[in-house]
């Protein structure tokens, strides 16, 4: 993958950008709060997991472009290291039009689910770490560090376990991640 550092009013971004086609997660609004994130199978799933933990572990900003009016562009970042808003989304995503200067970097994929981390895994720990804003074109999903696990572990959890969604219990928000995060491929 290719990193992109950019300057936007003053401040240095790290940005991984991605197409969603290319990489077969596609990100749709519903409702004007609800935002889906759909990945094909269990190695997009995966890949989702990597990128969520790779946002956690570096504070970079992930780019999912859209390729079709019907999908919307997502954004995940820590909120806490950089704060984004429309404004620098928009600006964003025109800089990166005329960007050149691209970093490589490897990624190793999770490609199996950390079991360990439902042990510890406590509700009143994770409620409020996700900050979704949507509109029919774009997706901001502000995440703390916590809530960048929790993503992180749910993808995993859901692409090891061939299930298609995470099933809503009494601790689920309009945030949670079973409410946003989809194995279509393995969807009843």
């Amino acid at each position: 993958m290719s990193r992109n550092e950019l300057r936007v009013n003053s401040v240095d971004i790290k940005i991984i950008h991605l197409h969603q086609q290319d990489i077969g997660v596609f990100v749709k609004e519903e409702m004007g709060s609800l935002v889906l994130i759909d990945a094909k199978d269990s190695p997009e799933m995966f890949l989702l997991s990597t990128l969520f933990k790779y946002c956690h572990d570096t504070d970079d900003v992930i780019y999912l472009q859209r390729e079709s009016t019907e999908n919307a562009d997502l954004f995940i970042f820590n909120g806490a290291v950089t704060p984004l808003n429309r404004k620098y989304v928009k600006e964003i995503k025109s800089t990166l039009k005329c960007s050149t200067l691209k970093e490589r970097i490897d990624l190793t994929i999770v490609s199996s689910e950390n079991e360990a981390f439902w042990d510890k895994w406590g509700s009143w720990k994770y409620e409020k770490q996700l900050r979704i804003v949507t509109s029919k074109d774009v997706v901001l999903l502000n995440s703390s560090r916590l809530g960048l696990e929790l993503l992180t572990h749910s993808c995993a959890h859901l692409a090891s376990s061939f299930a298609g969604h995470n099933h809503f219990d009494w601790y689920s928000t309009s945030n949670s991640p079973e409410l946003i995060i989809r194995n279509i491929a393995r969807n009843d």
